[in-house]
């Protein structure tokens, strides 16, 4: 199985093809030089795309450990491999933006089938959840309880972390409405 890393790479690039195909975008070239992926932005990205279709197949979930911070739920190997070196193979993150440097990973298909299927539903429910900014996704995130749940929690302990247990992402309401924020 591929791991959290690699999943994420790889929802990057979907993301981005979503991306391109809703704004009329042709070359990579043309994305690097007007997108506003940032490091949250993508990192908000990623929760709903491994979430939102958590309920019915909980393979992209059982790869990665989201954890409830200030900004919402973070895959924390992602989190951490991101603070310790934003420059990947593929890409370039920055506070700001994501520049491209290389071809997508390979990864196992049926993986990368999930991804797809989930980014799809995601498409199908809020066509306009990709142009959101980094702000919009972080108060979007904390609409979902296990995020809620799981802060209280971190708070009560006089911490800014605690880990979401998966059945919380699960079992919960898939808010992706931006007009409930």
């Amino acid at each position: 199985m591929e791991n959290s890393i690699e999943i994420f790479k790889n929802v990057v690039f979907h993301l981005r093809d979503w991306y391109m195909k809703e704004n009329n975008i042709v070359s990579i070239e043309d994305f690097n030089r007007n997108n506003d992926f940032s490091i949250l932005k993508l990192i908000k990205l990623h929760f709903f795309v491994i979430a939102i279709n958590s309920d019915k197949d909980d393979l992209l979930l059982n790869e990665n450990e989201f954890w409830a911070m200030p900004y919402g739920p973070v895959e924390t190997t992602v989190y951490t491999r991101i603070r310790i070196n934003k420059n990947f193979n593929e890409f370039i993150l920055s506070n700001d933006n994501i520049t491209f440097t290389g071809n997508k990973p390979l990864i196992n298909q049926n993986v990368e089938s999930k991804i797809l299927s989930s980014i799809e539903i995601l498409m199908e429910l809020e066509p306009r959840l990709v142009f959101a900014d980094a702000g919009t996704l972080v108060d979007l995130s904390h609409k979902w309880n296990c995020w809620r749940k799981n802060y209280m929690l971190a708070r009560a302990r006089n911490s800014y972390s605690s880990i979401i247990p998966k059945e919380d992402i699960t079992k919960d309401i898939k808010v992706i409405n931006l007009d409930l924020v």
